[in-house]
C-alpha cells in the first residue's frame, strides 16, 4: 500500500512538472518572439540616445568655446525706472540641478550592448 502511494505522489509531481514546463516554454517563446519584433525599435532608440548624447557634448564644448571668445559686456547705467521695467518681466525660474540617482551609472556603447544582446539570443535559438 505504501509503495503504491509513493508511486502515485511521484506521478502527480511529474505531471505537475510537465505542465509547468509546458507553460514556461510557451511564455519564453512569446518573449523571444516579442524581443525579435522589438529588435529594430530598440536598436533605433539606442542609436538615437547615442546621437543625442553626442549632440549634448558638442553643444557643451561649443558653449565653452563661445564663452571664452566673447568679450565681457560693459555695464551701463540706466535710469532706475528703466532698470525696474527691464527686470520685472524677465524673472527666470531657478535652475534645477539634477541630482544623480543612487546606483545609476552611465553606460558607454549602449548600442553595442543592445546588438550583443540580440546576437546572443539569435545564437541560442539556432
Amino acid at each position: 500500500m505504501l509503495p503504491a502511494l509513493i508511486d502515485a505522489v511521484i506521478i502527480v509531481l511529474l505531471i505537475g512538472t510537465l505542465i509547468y514546463a509546458y507553460i514556461l516554454d510557451r511564455r519564453v517563446r512569446n518573449l523571444m518572439l516579442t524581443l525579435r519584433e522589438m529588435a529594430p525599435m530598440v536598436g533605433a532608440f539606442s542609436s538615437a540616445v547615442d546621437q543625442s548624447t553626442k549632440s549634448v557634448e558638442d553643444l557643451r564644448s561649443l558653449s565653452a568655446v563661445t564663452r571664452r571668445v566673447e568679450p565681457p559686456m560693459k555695464k551701463t547705467r540706466r535710469p532706475m525706472a528703466e532698470r525696474d521695467m527691464a527686470s520685472a518681466p524677465q524673472k527666470e525660474a531657478p535652475m534645477k540641478v539634477k541630482n544623480p540617482v543612487r546606483g545609476q551609472s552611465s553606460v558607454p556603447g549602449k548600442s553595442d550592448l543592445v546588438r550583443t544582446f540580440f546576437d546572443i539570443t539569435k545564437e541560442r535559438k539556432e
